[in-house]
């Protein structure tokens, strides 16, 4: 038997409960569909009865007719300790092996630029703090699973070979980017090959490549206001002009965008989990914004903050696995979903000349990434250990906020609004008091605490007066001593 994969989250799934199909119908039909699609692959482990009735919000024996007729057909199989798990032979009737999952129309507005470093990293500096609260992007390092990463390291320089230590493929380790496709195929909807994968040290670098390799000097780029202030930066470094555009209750504003900057090149959007307010892109605009990307030779950039870790809602597929026209490039990164220090983070575009591209261009300034650390992180993902973490460390994320909200209406109740998150790891506060909020902050972070006001991450635009406070990666014990001191700075401005 080959090696069954981590359980699979079935994102894909949507159970309309109003009259018409049976519940049945339309589960069996999905399952089935998601295998002559190529989202559910051979030995692909199922959730178990209990825990697919229980996200479904449908009866656990539905489920269990429906396995039971899809185990007749050929298409489930299951093993005692194992549970169930897609048949090693579907692939002889659903999906071509040879073909991408959804193939898309070969991008033609993309040219290929010749690659060469300017001069966008003079004077940058590093804004690096010791950690502290109420930092954003924190995970909680403490509550990592060290000894099964050790066990896995030791098998690794147990067994290494010359191919580690070598100059590698310029993508990335080969088993690490199939790993992480097929997470992201189980878990983000996305339409991922190996060869479509380059694998980076960061959303950072991320960017900057894109900037580099998409962008000619004087190129409009949408980017949100407020938004992340590193790809302000990358855009502005290769001469990108950057072309605001309001956030609001449903992500970008696109009407805004399209009628103030129609000959945008870029966008550069977090769809699923806005920077810095938290709000998620609704599926219209999302069939928007791809239309127009199509019939304006447009080029999207989606980074898909924070996407693993929702608290009250299901994850919502990413933008990527909905283009059909190959106007997307996703981007996403492992810093906080398990070290900052691993520096691990990867692309996924269209085709896979142009993923070879930017390997290319990435090769020139930093040759290959840490081969040894990729087949660890590989090794972490494949036996299962990644999902149980993430699944480990949204409850406890949902927790620190919840405990973090309590602290502010127990002591800051009349001073501080805090907004909760359906997901991510920061969520806003508004003040009630008429102070500027970025002396609140500056004032706090002489105390100790570190906190962002809302105007740090916005470009043209004003916004309301609002504390960005990352609740992640740190104990109900410092948080309190921190929400106490931010009391005693607001105190002063009473």
């Amino acid at each position: 038997m080959g090696k069954i994969t981590p359980q699979i989250l079935v994102t894909f799934i949507r159970i309309n409960k109003k009259p018409g199909k049976t519940i049945n119908h339309q589960l069996y039909e999905q399952l089935k569909n998601g295998i002559y699609e190529g989202m559910l692959r051979p030995f692909d482990r199922m959730p178990s009865s209990r825990e697919m009735s229980v996200e479904l919000k449908i009866s656990r024996n539905i489920v269990l007719q429906v396995f039971d007729q899809l185990k007749m057909e050929g298409f489930f199989e299951s093993k005692t300790g194992s549970g169930t798990f897609v048949s090693k032979n579907v692939d002889k009737f659903s999906y071509p092996k040879s073909q991408p999952i959804r193939p898309v129309q070969k991008p033609e507005h993309y040219t290929a630029r010749p690659y060469g470093l300017n001069n966008a990293f003079k004077g940058h500096i590093s804004a690096l703090e010791p950690r502290r609260p109420f930092q954003q992007s924190i995970p909680l390092i403490p509550e990592f699973p060290f000894p099964a990463w050790a066990r896995i390291s030791a098998g690794v320089n147990k067994n290494i070979n010359r191919l580690h230590l070598g100059y590698d493929d310029a993508q990335g380790y080969l088993p690490l980017r199939k790993a992480l496709c097929d997470h992201l195929r189980i878990s983000r909807s996305i339409n991922c090959d190996p060869e479509n994968m380059l694998i980076v040290n960061g959303t950072r670098q991320a960017l900057h490549l894109a900037a580099e390799l998409l962008l000619n000097k004087g190129d409009q780029c949408w980017m949100e206001d407020p938004g992340y202030a590193g790809a302000t930066s990358a855009i502005q470094r290769f001469g990108g002009q950057i072309c605001p555009v309001p956030v609001t209750s449903d992500g970008l504003d696109l009407d805004f965008a399209m009628h103030n900057y129609p000959k945008s090149k870029l966008a550069y959007v977090t769809p699923s989990h806005q920077f810095p307010m938290g709000n998620t892109m609704a599926l219209n605009d999302r069939i928007k914004l791809l239309n127009w990307a199509k019939d304006n030779q447009m080029w999207i950039i989606e980074d898909d903050y924070d996407s693993e870790f929702r608290y009250d809602s299901r994850p919502i597929p990413a933008l990527q696995g909905m283009d059909t026209n190959g106007n997307v490039i996703y981007s996403g990164t492992l810093s906080k979903v398990l070290l900052p220090a691993l520096r691990l983070g990867y692309m996924v575009f269209p085709t896979e000349a142009m993923a070879r591209q930017f390997a290319t261009a990435k090769s020139v300034i930093d040759g290959q990434g840490n081969i040894i650390t990729q087949a660890i992180v590989s090794e972490f993902i494949s036996q299962g250990h990644f999902s149980r973490h993430v699944r480990r460390m949204r409850l406890l994320y949902k927790k620190a906020q919840d405990d973090l909200v309590s602290l502010i209406n127990l002591h800051l109740r009349d001073r501080l609004t805090p907004v909760p998150v359906e997901a991510g790891m920061h969520f806003i506060a508004w003040l009630s008091t008429s102070i500027n909020a970025g002396i609140i902050a500056n004032e706090c972070f002489k105390a100790g605490v570190i906190i962002n006001p809302l105007s740090s991450s916005g470009i043209k635009f004003k916004h309301p007066n609002g504390l960005i406070l990352g609740f992640a990666g740190f104990s109900f014990g410092e948080m309190e001593k921190a929400v106490l001191i931010l009391k005693q700075v607001l105190d002063k401005h009473l």
